[in-house]
């Protein structure tokens, strides 16, 4: 029950942080920018006593994950588009249940080829669209992975991503892409 809790009260303050940002619509081009009003927050959780992370836009899923596998809800990377939106790009989730692990690419051919290792399925039910450059007001999202835990994983805080580093044992692989910031400017 805390855990749907804090769900939903990070929902709504997404959803109150969309509202400021809608103010600021105006700024943007529509010739290279999405509509921000057709984002919504991407959340992260994890298994605190693993290298197990998860990522959804759906809060009834990540909700879900919470109340059945113990997860924690950590944080909101942004938001993301759910339909293609003028300079995005498809964004891949996928996962595999033999190495508890997630991770996400706008590279077609690391998705093929991942799927192809056998490992890792595509996650349809997670199909989000992002940037593939810094634009529209947009940040970074981090990509870092830890062989010793074969263990994805993905931020937009640049002193998250450095502890990670420093004290996780994650190796930095880039960035991802590029999403809007959770209340940031369009």
């Amino acid at each position: 029950m805390k855990h749907i809790l804090s769900t939903i009260f990070l929902s709504i303050v997404v959803g109150l942080a969309a509202a400021t940002n809608n103010l600021h619509t105006a700024g943007r081009s529509v010739q290279t920018c999405g509509d921000p009003d057709d984002t919504l927050p991407w959340y992260r959780a994890n298994a605190p006593s693993q290298f197990e992370y998860v990522y959804s836009t759906d809060p009834a899923w990540i909700s879900a994950i919470i109340q059945a596998n113990g997860f924690i809800l950590q944080t909101i990377l942004g938001t993301v588009f759910l339909t293609q939106e003028e300079s995005t790009v498809p964004c891949y989730f996928l996962s595999s249940s033999s190495l508890a692990d997630n991770f996400i690419t706008i590279n077609a051919t690391e998705r093929d080829a991942a799927i192809a290792g056998g490992q890792y399925v595509l996650r349809t039910d997670f199909q989000t669209y992002i940037y593939p450059t810094e634009i529209c007001g947009s940040i970074p999202v981090y990509r870092l992975y830890n062989s010793a835990k074969t263990s994805n994983f993905f931020t937009t805080s640049e002193s998250e991503r450095l502890s990670v580093i420093s004290g996780s044992g994650y190796a930095d692989l880039g960035i991802a892409g590029y999403v809007l910031s959770v209340g940031g400017a369009c």
